[in-house]
């Protein structure tokens, strides 16, 4: 606890990263160094009925990390091996693995956000999917789930809820501004980062590990929009 503490009083502060005047996805997602970039051109999802479709699931949630960094933390996999489909590697070969990935029964009781998934999200490919649960008091020490030289923008972490008390801190790149109607942000899990959920309230978030295929284009216009769309609201400080 005391090392969860430190680290959130030490970096539990919002930092605002400088926009530069053009758009580059490559600079964005390989070699700006955030920690994180909100995907606004994904707001006003319907995120609200998202959660209600995660929180319904909540009993059948699986303990996830519970022997090593987690307390209080869980997961219900969308889409992957089965319900409980943990990370990849540990599965066997990467290739044959991802051939044997689908959508589980947890999409199917979770109509909007499939039609969210397959109909919305600017990518093709689905790799892991899944709900993550933090239970109020919960926490998931400081960690990082990539070496620092495997740095970029990659992996989706939406909160479909975000309790004022809960904040997700990365090392140096500070709190990362979920909100609690819902919201879309790209993260670089290379960076150090961790979560604590001081509320009284169960926080849940989706994670999306994906691959763009013939989505390239969807994804540039996205990332394109949202950085406009970003710098505009923080030169107007409404970001």
């Amino acid at each position: 606890m005391q090392d969860l503490e430190l680290f959130h009083k030490e970096h539990g502060k919002l930092i605002q990263e400088k926009y530069p005047d053009t758009f580059d996805p490559k600079w964005l997602l390989m070699e700006s160094g955030w920690g994180y970039f909100h995907l606004s051109a994904l707001d006003n999802q319907p995120w609200k009925e998202m959660h209600q479709e995660a929180e319904a699931l909540a009993d059948k949630f699986y303990s996830h990390r519970e022997d090593s960094y987690g307390k209080g933390w869980k997961s219900l996999t969308l889409h992957g091996l089965n319900d409980d489909t943990q990370s990849l590697g540990q599965y066997g070969e990467r290739d044959k693995v991802l051939s044997e990935l689908d959508w589980t029964w947890v999409a199917d009781k979770c109509p909007t956000t499939k039609k969210f998934l397959t109909d919305v999200w600017p990518a093709e490919f689905f790799n892991r999917v899944r709900f993550m649960l933090l239970e109020p008091g919960g926490y998931i020490l400081p960690h990082q789930d990539r070496p620092d030289e495997e740095k970029r923008l990659s992996i989706c972490n939406i909160s479909l809820n975000n309790p004022q008390d809960c904040q997700f801190v990365f090392k140096d790149k500070g709190i990362v501004p979920f909100k609690d109607e819902g919201s879309a942000f790209l993260v670089d899990i290379s960076n150090p980062h961790s979560v604590w959920n001081r509320s009284d309230k169960p926080r849940i978030h989706m994670i999306i590990h994906f691959e763009l295929g013939r989505r390239t284009r969807d994804m540039f216009y996205t990332l394109r929009q949202s950085f406009y769309t970003n710098r505009s609201r923080l030169n107007e400080g409404l970001e």
